[in-house]
């Protein structure tokens, strides 16, 4: 047997091995994709939207047509408007006030606020409740 035909053999070998190990990894990352773009494709409401943080405080906020949150408040705080993108908005803060979440649905928001200089992100989810 040459060189070359061993070389080739043997890289024969190496990518039919990488690809049985890579086999599981394709497939997790097709899921992975697959939940993206339904995170994507999800087309928010506009509208008022309340609900409850992990710690039982009442959220609301309005999403516009323009695609922006505005008035997001967590009881009486007062949070910055945020630029939603598809269907979510990325960490957005004023004043070491933060925000940021996304829609599973097109009435359902799951997101975290957070004010910097008081500890870490608190989770929270809001439904649409009108125009």
């Amino acid at each position: 047997m040459s060189t070359r035909t061993r070389t080739a053999a043997v890289l024969t070998a190496l990518l039919l091995a990488l690809g049985l190990s890579l086999a599981p990894l394709s497939t997790a990352g097709a899921q992975r994709a697959d939940r993206a773009h339904a995170r994507t494709s999800v087309l928010p409401k506009v509208g008022h939207y309340e609900g409850r943080d992990s710690h039982h405080r009442h959220i609301r906020f309005y999403f516009g047509s323009h695609g922006q949150i505005i008035n997001f408040r967590v009881e009486h705080t007062h949070f910055p408007p945020a630029t939603v993108h598809g269907s979510q908005w990325h960490h957005t803060c004023h004043n070491n006030h933060c925000t940021r979440g996304h829609w599973r649905t097109d009435t359902e928001v799951h997101g975290h606020w957070n004010i910097s200089t008081h500890g870490g992100d608190v989770a929270f989810n809001a439904r649409w409740i009108s125009h």
